[in-house]
């Protein structure tokens, strides 16, 4: 009854949510039964920032379960199976079980077994009431492993150790004979999402013929572990930019990588004398580390030897990055679905290292196996990929704004998934409706109801001097040459807005498809069978296109464009 109730509103706030806004692999778990170390009932709220607007009782297990660390010693672990109350009593039928890999902490109490549950609340606690049980591990350095040195952003240490609570899980759940149901969901934001990608890895490589995810979602999270550094290097006198990632990162690398750095040797006063009662005594959460170093910039707070680019130790440390790298090694496995969203200016951990997730999946690995298309298509839009993206709100706020939009998206999927497949087959009526559901045919659909769309953009073009109505191939490079000057207002540049619409899923030849039907009063043919198998060269562009204008004409010559002002959405970075 209440899904049925609540159909056309989840609907509407699914498309407004969707819009608005890692070396060694161990080895399996050892058979060991899992052990129950604490059982309570608790409450979870829906809110944010102190307010709560929803409630919901949860009876937490947190259990004990054997795993191994990434050199291969067995290690016990502890984590929690959180079931809401109407699940575990059996008034409700259980949906799912979502696959929680927690974000960054570094006090002991923000461990998820101590009670931690922000974000988890928020996707499980809301009005939706979503019937999901939630799994989360400690991940190595916490829970009973307190105070060991947490594996952060290392490698695929913290994915075993997801993967690990996962089945320990499942085998209490069998014993106590309570139902997984039938979804399985893998999520993570921030460090957390590096995580869940960890997991993912591992997932696809070991354990395909155990762990099917319906749906993996990530945000805000450094893929690219060198990227991310480098980019908190040319960072390095913004007081803005948030310090404690970067610290944590250098302190996990130095311990597991065996780097041997005297660490506060290199940094400069007040962190040199407080490096270890700040960052490994598990006193302090993320906020007081990063409070007691506000104002500071990164140059001014590390010694440039561990950051200049011929120092031996930064050679040391990127050197230890790249071999524990997520994406060694990795054959991703295409029936997995994914979500990946950041805020396109984070000033904790740079979108540009988020974007090289959605690019390894999109274009590096297919063109190692020498194939003309990619193994997953980039699309803002649900169910019509497998690599759903969501890079466009514009805001440098990793928590506040980033983490707030991931974590309602998060809620509006798993509340999503039971009605969209309730016949165990993706709704055909849903499907309908978004099959055709692209830039242009939005465009049609408008004119088909009356608003004449092209009329409107032409008299804008002609009123502000960019190309007028007949717009051809000087139109379009008088419009990006003002069009930085145009966006001022919205804080953006014609190169951000053009990788918005790359992340969204628009190649380039349909933004010039775009624009020429919209600028052109009869816009030429398109040019069919497009061959992208040898370089795009301007003779090649006039031979295959029959008149200047047409979308392989402007492919060429944006091509360049994007190349002069270093933009590269074809190759891996």
């Amino acid at each position: 009854m209440r899904r049925n109730a609540t159909k056309q509103w989840l609907a509407a706030q699914l498309l407004l949510a969707a819009t608005a806004f890692t070396t060694t692999v161990t080895a399996q778990t050892t058979e060991t039964d899992v052990r129950v170390i604490n059982e309570i009932d608790t409450v979870w709220h829906f809110g944010f920032q102190g307010i709560n607007l929803y409630s919901r009782p949860i009876h937490r297990i947190d259990i004990a379960y054997p795993s191994k660390d990434l050199k291969g010693n067995p290690v016990e672990l502890s984590g929690y199976v959180a079931i809401p109350a109407d699940l575990y009593s059996g008034e409700q039928p259980v949906d799912g079980i979502v696959l929680n890999n927690h974000f960054t902490q570094l006090s002991y109490d923000g461990a998820p077994t101590r009670g931690n549950a922000e974000g988890e609340d928020l996707a499980i606690a809301n009005p939706l009431l979503p019937n999901y049980i939630v799994v989360c591990s400690d991940f190595y350095g916490f829970g009973i492993t307190e105070g060991q040195g947490q594996y952060f952003c290392y490698g695929t240490a913290n994915g075993q150790a997801s993967i690990d609570c996962l089945l320990a899980a499942r085998k209490l759940l069998d014993q106590r004979g309570i139902s997984q149901g039938r979804f399985l969901v893998n999520v993570g934001y921030s460090s957390g999402g590096y995580d869940a990608i960890a997991t993912q890895k591992l997932r696809d490589m070991y354990y395909s013929d155990q762990i099917f995810f319906d749906k993996t979602l990530v945000g805000g999270f450094p893929f690219d572990m060198v990227d991310a550094f480098n980019t908190y290097i040319e960072r390095k006198d913004d007081p803005s930019t948030a310090l404690f990632g970067v610290l944590m990162i250098l302190d996990s690398y130095n311990k597991h990588a065996d780097l041997g750095l005297d660490l506060p040797s290199m940094m400069n006063e007040p962190l040199a004398s407080n490096f270890e009662e700040w960052f490994q005594s598990g006193k302090y959460t993320t906020a007081e580390a990063n409070d007691s170093l506000k104002g500071l910039t990164l140059a001014e707070v590390l010694k440039d030897t561990l950051y200049r680019s011929d120092s031996p130790v930064y050679k040391k440390l990127k050197k230890a990055m790249q071999k524990v790298a997520l994406e060694n090694d990795w054959e991703p496995d295409t029936l997995q679905n994914y979500y990946v969203t950041s805020v396109i200016k984070d000033n904790i951990v740079p979108a540009s290292s988020c974007r090289a997730f959605a690019n390894f999946l999109a274009y590096h690995y297919y063109e190692d196996l020498g194939d003309s298309s990619p193994l997953f298509d980039k699309s803002i839009i649900p169910e019509k990929t497998h690599l759903q993206t969501n890079f466009v709100i514009n805001s440098t706020d990793h928590v506040t704004v980033g983490g707030l939009v991931y974590y309602l998206n998060l809620a509006a999927t798993l509340a999503a998934l039971p009605v969209l497949y309730y016949d165990g087959e993706l709704n055909t009526h849903y499907s309908d409706l978004v099959k055709d559901f692209s830039v242009m045919q939005i465009i049609k659909k408008l004119e088909a109801a009356g608003i004449d769309v092209k009329g409107i953009v032409q008299e804008r073009l002609a009123s502000s001097g960019d190309g007028g109505s007949g717009g051809g191939l000087g139109g379009i490079f008088d419009l990006l040459a003002s069009l930085d000057e145009k966006l001022k207002p919205l804080n953006l540049t014609s190169v951000e807005l053009l990788q918005i619409a790359d992340d969204s899923g628009l190649s380039l030849e349909e933004i010039a498809e775009i624009y020429t039907y919209l600028t052109e009063e009869e816009a030429p043919a398109r040019a069919t069978n497009t061959d992208f198998s040898e370089p795009m060269t301007a003779k090649r562009a006039m031979q295959k296109s029959p008149l200047p204008g047409t979308p392989d004409y402007y492919l060429f010559f944006l091509e360049n464009w994007l190349k002069e002002n270093h933009v590269n959405i074809y190759e891996k970075d």
